[in-house]
């Protein structure tokens, strides 16, 4: 009678050592994607593949604002391939109502670069969502395609800048978001 309680009791220490670990591996594999540099993953409805960032750059409000919602724009690159034609996009994501008709422009270390006509919808880039979380729903999003050239630049940037023209309730605002790069994220992207 012993005996028996002993191999029940093993067994279900067994049964509880198997499932903890199965729960802790398949844990550390969901939390994997977004905490790496450079990250894939397949937009199943349309069956692009989207290479990206983890996580996108967050630029600085140059000017306070007691909102923090509005104290920070996002930028971030990202590649679509679907059957092999690959295609690179700049993401932006500003949280601002623009002046009508008004792109951004961006700078990199201190050089505007001419970035074209932007799509303000994912579709733009032949995806159904954004790759990137909205960060605030009311952010205005700009997707500019771009190609290998920019991506080795934003690789080796330092600073970058995002201007836009801001329709505020007392007429039309330059508004300035910035930050110093101080991660690998770009360069990373831009490497493989």
């Amino acid at each position: 009678m012993t005996s028996r309680r002993r191999s029940q009791t093993t067994l279900r220490r067994l049964r509880f050592a198997l499932v903890a670990a199965a729960g802790s591996m398949l844990g550390a594999c969901a939390a994997l994607p977004d905490d790496a540099s450079v990250v894939e993953q397949l937009e199943s409805e349309t069956g692009v593949t989207i290479t990206r960032l983890g996580h996108p750059i967050e630029l600085y409000r140059e000017t306070f604002l007691k909102d923090p919602a509005g104290r920070f724009a996002f930028l971030a690159p990202f590649e679509t391939n679907q059957m092999g034609q690959r295609e690179l996009f700049l993401w932006i994501a500003v949280p601002i109502e623009p002046v009508a008709d008004s792109m951004p422009v961006f700078e990199i270390n201190g050089a505007a670069v001419a970035l074209g006509v932007p799509g303000r919808s994912a579709d733009f880039a032949g995806v159904n969502k954004s790759p990137y979380k909205i960060p605030t729903p009311w952010s205005a999003m700009y997707y500019f395609k771009v190609d290998a050239d920019l991506v080795a630049q934003l690789g080796t940037a330092t600073k970058l800048t995002v201007r836009m023209l801001e329709a505020a309730k007392n007429g039309t605002v330059k508004t300035v978001f910035e930050t110093e790069i101080t991660d690998t994220r770009l360069k990373d992207f831009a490497a493989r």
